[in-house]
């Protein structure tokens, strides 16, 4: 369904033009991509919009439906996601209309972050003429920035979802763009369209392919979040040279929605497997907390792309102290209680996930307690990370495939 642009009211006008103000004082908004947040309404690419629950499930809110007008605008120019598809299942809308609210176990489109998004194109650093490509188009909406910014005709944008790769090019017709759309998988890049200057992830993948290393022209440059499910919001800024691409992590953290050929269990399923061998298990006297070391967020970034795989899930209860547990897709799991004899870790399973989690924060911790800007990445024409720190010959590790 495809919003009719009659709808750009006055008071669509108003919020757009507050929440370029919000963006700019924050720092987020640059003063070279004002313009092309004022020009391009969002609202036209999120029609309709699920709002989340706090239980969990999801309620429609309709913004062709006159009587949702208004609150529907509020939604679409707050400075938060648009959750647009649920499930991979275009019919959840249908049905949550008629039910007024729908179970899903997974949000599968979005219009990210207004403020993530300013970030991410600042540092993006596209100049006219430059060729871009966008690798997970979504709601089509981050596409019309970039046409705005750059002549349509240098623009590609590439999309798993047929659906939304369809939907996105109509509403982007309908606002004047014409950028070059494929629905496959964004992995592959698009040779075709290659060399690009510029190539930026709206979607999580857990690697930087080597086929987006290997269309960058001479100096372009990738800007894409790691997907890990400890999360950490690494956004990675890598220049090609030579045949590999190499860089610091931004400041800004900032995550997206992981691909769909790269989901993997949740934590919750993996507790769900392991529940009964950890009541069984021994309880080790240890100094840190899995909370402790999961709570800075610096820490967390790089326990999370040195733990490949690992998860966390925080269990409460009324009458016993607090469980902070770390998962992996292996069943390898650990937990860690606090209570008045210290803390305590139960943990099992093919890996040793407390030390290899606690032991990031230790390495950390002994190299000063950087912070995230201080560490590199460098993706060689064969696929290999190498996650660095201050420069490309300094400390080092290597991500495993």
């Amino acid at each position: 369904m495809i919003a009719d642009y009659s709808h750009d009211t006055a008071q669509a006008r108003c919020l757009r033009t507050r929440l370029a103000d919000r963006l700019t004082a924050s720092g987020a908004l640059a003063a070279d991509w004002r313009p092309a947040f004022m020009a391009v309404p969002r609202h036209p690419f999120v029609p309709r919009i699920f709002i989340p629950d706090p239980d969990g499930a999801y309620t429609p809110l309709d913004g062709t439906t006159p009587g949702s007008r208004t609150r529907w605008l509020e939604h679409v120019y707050a400075d938060d996601i648009c959750i647009t598809q649920l499930d991979g299942d275009p019919g959840l809308w249908d049905q949550a209309l008629s039910a007024g609210r729908v179970d899903a176990a997974a949000m599968t489109c979005t219009s990210s972050q207004p403020s993530l998004i300013a970030h991410m194109l600042g540092a993006l650093d596209v100049h006219q003429g430059h060729r871009v490509l966008e690798a997970g188009t979504g709601t089509g909406y981050n596409a019309a920035l970039l046409c705005h910014r750059t002549d349509e005709s240098r623009v590609a944008t590439i999309d798993i979802d047929p659906v939304l790769v369809s939907q996105a090019a109509d509403t982007l017709a309908l606002a004047g763009y014409r950028p070059a759309c494929r629905d496959a998988d964004a992995a592959d890049g698009w040779p075709e369209c290659a060399p690009f200057d510029r190539i930026i992830a709206t979607a999580s993948f857990p690697r930087i392919p080597c086929a987006w290393v290997a269309q960058l022209a001479d100096e372009g440059v990738i800007l894409a979040n790691l997907h890990r499910p400890l999360g950490g919001g690494a956004l990675a800024r890598l220049v090609a040279t030579g045949d590999k691409a190499s860089g610091r992590f931004l400041q800004q953290p900032g995550g997206f929605m992981p691909t769909r050929n790269h989901g993997s269990p949740s934590a919750y399923q993996v507790f769900q497997q392991v529940a009964d061998d950890a009541d069984r298990a021994d309880a080790d006297e240890v100094d840190l907390d899995l909370a402790e070391v999961l709570g800075h967020p610096e820490a967390r970034f790089l326990a999370a792309l040195l733990c490949p795989g690992v998860d966390e899930l925080r269990l409460s209860y009324p009458d016993a102290p607090d469980e902070r547990w770390v998962l992996a897709p292996d069943g390898s799991w650990a937990f860690t209680v606090v209570g008045a004899d210290g803390v305590r870790v139960r943990q099992g399973g093919p890996r040793k996930l407390y030390e290899e989690v606690t032991g990031t924060y230790r390495t950390w911790a002994a190299l000063g307690r950087p912070d995230r800007s201080k560490f590199g990445l460098t993706v060689g024409g064969d696929g290999a990370h190498r996650v660095w720190l201050g420069t490309l010959d300094g400390p080092g590790w290597d991500l495993p495939a």
